[in-house]
């Protein structure tokens, strides 16, 4: 009598509510159910199928399991069998998370204390209580996030050499710092061919534990790469911050790479010898930067000078509440020093000074912009020398123009051109001369004219290289001919045509790939110290990130 009244409640329940409800004797036949526990939708557990609501009778659920699965199946199988779809999700969406916080370099503590409350409590309050449970399944622990985000460095880090060994030939890009915590990291970027391009990933961090020496530095990255079966020989060039301990003509780094690789290429990263370029003033100017630099350590001196500062500027209605010290905002500094009682007040209000400092900032700003432009992915020695010979030539020009008393070039400068043009114009043009000067001198080699056919290999103005062997000359001759290369060098990277271009020209494909594949700058070493120094906070300066580096810093080789 109770069986029969029960049976009749849950009829009545399921009319009013129009939705056939899951029972748990369906598992014998391999459902489950998905979606809103109200109106469920049966899931075959065994080919994931989902039918509709109106299927859910036992008799509709075994014709499926009839027709699309004849073999017989107890139900401790589907028990086991739902049970492991469960697991596997709730894997993937660990995983899934342990990625996201790697990437954005929180602490692996946030996925367990932060991420799966939020989620539960927005499942909830969408989906209700029985979906709130399954996300509870989802395993996000410190210690579980943590092993996740090694388990998938490692998984990048083997891919990464497994195509580096494919490839045979790869380039390197290293550069040393000192993190938060005061250990001296070595970083190392390498390049390589991956099937129809040439690519760029993260290899390694490497804590080096004694000084930071060109013998530790080769040691360490010896280690590595003999632990990744990787060979010296098969180095085509080094790309290094131009340190002593990396160019070290004795004991450097990279003369002791030279000893096991006599033919590899050792490079001096562009941006640091346009540094270098950069530093050198002549003694008008140099009194005037330092007075600068004293200024904004005065407004910098205590927070609330700066607060004052920024104060002022909102106050007084300006794009920009920081130190900014062009004509924009100097009457504003000078407000600011003159009300503090500081002496470089009386600076502010010189117009010969503040020409000169409009100068600055006008080099300054080419500078950067030549800076910005050799910084990025897939900037190689052609490129980088292209734009160090295009912005030597405009400095050339500028003087022309300058002793000519066209100041256009300067728009800051320009304003002041008032200011005893003759003694600012003489200035600016032993300026440029200066930059000038040290190009030439850091940058001596840097003529690529030999290698225009890398470049561009049907042009007629490409000259044949000097060092090109008569096969590879012949070979060039070839290619200039072949109508469906040509089509395709305009549609195609320049590395991807190369690449394209070696089933048929091999010598000279090879050769203009080893000119492509080395590194021209330590950029990317800059960008995966900045990682690091996102991950490795006062907090966290005792975390490892060695093992895990390959999972924070872009790119992955296999996307």
């Amino acid at each position: 009598m109770n069986g029969g009244q029960k049976k009749a409640k849950t009829v009545t329940s399921s009319k009013v509510s129009g939705a056939r409800q899951y029972n748990e004797s369906y598992l014998s036949f391999g459902f489950t159910f998905t979606g809103d526990a109200t109106a469920p939708t049966p899931l075959c557990l065994i080919c994931g199928e989902k039918l509709s609501n109106s299927a859910m009778v036992p008799s509709k659920l075994k014709r499926h399991l009839q027709t699309k699965h004849p073999f017989t199946i107890n139900v401790e199988y589907f028990v086991r069998l739902k049970t492991t779809k469960v697991n596997e999700r709730a894997l993937k969406a660990s995983y899934h998370v342990a990625e996201l916080v790697a990437k954005s370099k929180k602490s692996h503590t946030v996925a367990g204390k932060g991420i799966l409350p939020a989620c539960k409590a927005i499942v909830n309050e969408m989906l209700g209580p029985v979906a709130a449970k399954e996300i509870a399944k989802v395993p996000l622990s410190d210690n579980t996030i943590s092993r996740r985000i090694d388990e998938m460095s490692a998984d990048i880090e083997s891919v990464v050499l497994d195509k580096i060994r494919i490839s045979n030939k790869f380039a390197l890009q290293l550069d040393e710092s000192t993190d938060i915590s005061g250990h001296a990291q070595l970083l190392a970027n390498v390049r390589f061919v991956d099937g129809d391009k040439i690519r760029e990933n993260f290899l390694f961090c490497k804590a080096l534990p004694g000084k930071t020496t060109g013998e530790e530095i080769f040691r360490v990255t010896s280690e590595y790469l003999e632990k990744g079966v990787l060979k010296w020989e098969n180095c085509t060039s080094v790309c290094t911050d131009g340190a002593a301990a990396m160019v070290g003509r004795t004991k450097g780094f990279g003369s002791r790479v030279k000893e096991k690789n006599p033919d590899v290429l050792i490079t001096h990263c562009f941006l640091h010898r346009k540094a270098l370029v950069a530093k050198t003033l002549p003694a008008d100017l140099v009194p005037v930067l330092d007075d600068v630099v004293h200024m904004a350590n005065f407004v910098k001196s205590r927070p609330v000078k700066s607060r004052i500062f920024a104060a002022l500027c909102e106050e007084m209605g300006a794009e920009h509440k920081a130190l900014l010290f062009h004509t924009e905002v100097r009457w504003l500094s000078h407000m600011f020093l003159t009300n503090e009682g500081s002496d470089y007040a009386k600076l502010l209000a010189c117009d010969e000074w503040c020409a000169r400092l409009a100068y600055l900032a006008d080099i300054f700003y080419h500078l950067n912009e030549l800076n910005t432009r050799m910084q990025g992915r897939n900037e190689n020695l052609l490129t980088s020398t292209d734009k160090i010979n295009g912005f030597r030539s405009k400095v050339q020009l500028w003087q022309q123009h300058v002793e000519s008393g066209n100041l256009e070039m300067f728009p800051l400068t320009n304003k002041w051109q008032d200011v005893n043009t003759a003694a600012l114009g003489e200035i600016i043009v032993k300026h440029l001369k200066t930059p000038e000067e040290k190009m030439s001198f850091y940058f001596s080699s840097a003529s690529t004219e030999c290698l225009d056919w890398v470049r561009d290999p049907f042009s007629s103005a490409s000259a044949v290289g000097k060092d090109m062997t008569l096969q590879e000359q012949e070979q060039l001759t070839e290619l200039r001919q072949g109508r469906g290369l040509k089509l395709s060098f305009a549609d195609l990277p320049l590395d991807s045509f190369w690449l394209a271009a070696a089933k048929e020209f091999p010598m000279l494909a090879n050769k203009a790939i080893l000119t492509l594949l080395p590194f021209s700058t330590t950029y990317l070493c800059e960008v995966s110290f900045s990682s690091l120094t996102a991950v490795k906070t006062k907090n966290r300066k005792t975390e490892s990130c060695g093992g895990r580096a390959s999972c924070v810093i872009p790119e992955r080789s296999d996307t």
